[in-house]
């Protein structure tokens, strides 16, 4: 564990050490920051989170594949990877350490926005439920959860930090738009594109419902795309 910390810990620097933990902070900040503005003072606006979660959601889709894309691929680019793969450390916990890094990253980002809610609460009448604010903050870490993973497995197939964010757009818009085939598909494609579509598992999360099976989809997702960077990087090493 203490290896994997040791990464999680490098990594985190390395992103305020450059400006890129600035730049994802300022651009998340930014962004939601103006959709709350304009949310808040259209008019008969309510106090609640709802809409702006799935901003917030959307804004990660756009952000993860920018803090993961050089997680591994920068490594690989360098040679730096072959380094630290002749160190004693498994893959599995520099693939830990580095997804650590980067959710720490997230969950910095995410902290910052909790000043939306307080604000609903200060000027709101009556103020937010923090049920449903906590349900809605669940489910975007579970999302960016996943979101982070996929990066990381897409930094770990390729060598070069552009192809890495283009295939974890890829990814990712894919489980994002498969929901619509719910809608234009046959019933039983509809369901199976319901199941594995990111913003239809994240749906009840932001009405302030937390149910078990979007629990289980991220958490399983997440792990899945962790095991293949894993095998990823396994298979770099025997070649």
């Amino acid at each position: 564990m203490g290896k994997i910390l040791t990464i999680a810990g490098k990594e985190l620097r390395g992103y305020f050490v450059s400006p890129m933990g600035y730049v994802v902070l300022a651009f998340y900040l930014g962004v939601s920051g103006l959709i709350f503005a304009l949310t808040i003072t259209a008019p008969q606006a309510e106090a609640e989170m709802g809409g702006m979660f799935h901003t917030m959601v959307f804004i990660a889709l756009m952000m993860a594949p920018v803090i993961t894309m050089g997680l591994l691929a920068q490594e690989q680019a360098t040679g730096s990877i072959e380094m630290l793969m002749t160190n004693p450390v498994r893959d599995v916990e520099v693939v830990l350490g580095k997804y650590f890094g980067a959710m720490a990253l997230f969950v910095i980002v995410l902290v910052a926005t909790l000043i939306f809610p307080v604000m609903l609460q200060v000027f709101g009448d009556p103020g937010p439920d923090w049920a449903a604010v906590f349900s809605g903050y669940l489910g975007v870490l579970l999302t960016g959860m996943a979101f982070v993973a996929v990066g990381l497995f897409a930094s770990a197939l390729v060598a070069n930090q552009i192809a890495s964010a283009v295939l974890s757009y890829v990814i990712l818009l894919f489980f994002w738009l498969i929901g619509w085939l719910a809608y234009a598909a046959g019933e039983r494609i509809g369901d199976v594109a319901r199941y594995v579509s990111i913003l239809e598992n994240f749906q009840d999360f932001a009405r302030g419902i937390i149910d078990s099976r979007p629990v289980i989809f991220f958490v399983s997702l997440t792990f899945f795309a962790l095991f293949l960077a894993v095998r990823s990087l396994e298979n770099k090493r025997t070649i």
